[in-house]
Formats: structure tokens, C-alpha cells, sequence
């Protein structure tokens, strides 16, 4: 996927939990999707995540180790589930839940 800069609601680094191992990489926000871009080695190719914010149910906080708060688990209506690791974690679901407030809005005409 190509991602228009003016599509960024916001950005940062992430650290996704996948089953076998972690990817790290950039994590985007825009308007309708949350977009990581992450790459699990240097010869690997980049493995793209995206998540339609319309298809999220639930958005839970984790703890890595079970002491640092810093985990957004986004749980989706079909029950996938997809896990990361974030700094400033109350300010991702904040902008995240503002994003999925708007689409669930109806646009004023």
C-alpha cells in the first residue's frame, strides 16, 4: 500500500507481536486505516499489516512484561487479534478512537 502523506493522522514506530516473532517498523495512522509497515530482517521482504478501523471491535491495553505499559491490542470483529508495541500508548488509542468516532459519524451536509 502507498500512503499519501496528507493521509497521516499520525506516526510512529512499532513493534507488532506475530506468532512466530516480532516485526518492527513504522506504524501509520490515516483517516480509515491503521497501516504498519514492518520488516522482520534485512533480507526479508516488508510484511504489511493493515487494519480497517471500521472492522475493530475492541481496542484493550497490555503490559509488556507485565510492567510496561506500553502494548494497544486491537481485537477485530472477525476476533483476530493484533498486538503493538507503542510509545505514548493513551495518545495511539485516543487518536485511533477519534478516527473510528468520525467514521461512525454521518458527515453533516
Amino acid at each position: 500500500m502507498r500512503l499519501d502523506k496528507g493521509d497521516i493522522v499520525r506516526a510512529g514506530h512499532a513493534h507488532m507481536r506475530r506468532p512466530m516473532r516480532g516485526v518492527e517498523g513504522p506504524l501509520y495512522l490515516t483517516r480509515t486505516t491503521l497501516f504498519h509497515e514492518g520488516s522482520v530482517g534485512p533480507y526479508i521482504e516488508s510484511v504489511e499489516t493493515i487494519i480497517d478501523l471500521k472492522d475493530i471491535k475492541e481496542i484493550k491495553t497490555k503490559n509488556s512484561m507485565g510492567v510496561i505499559p506500553n502494548v494497544v491490542k486491537i481485537i477485530m470483529k472477525n476476533n483476530d487479534v493484533f498486538k503493538f508495541s507503542v510509545f505514548k500508548r493513551e495518545d495511539w488509542i485516543t487518536a485511533i478512537n477519534k478516527m473510528r468516532n468520525e467514521l461512525s459519524t454521518p458527515a453533516d451536509d
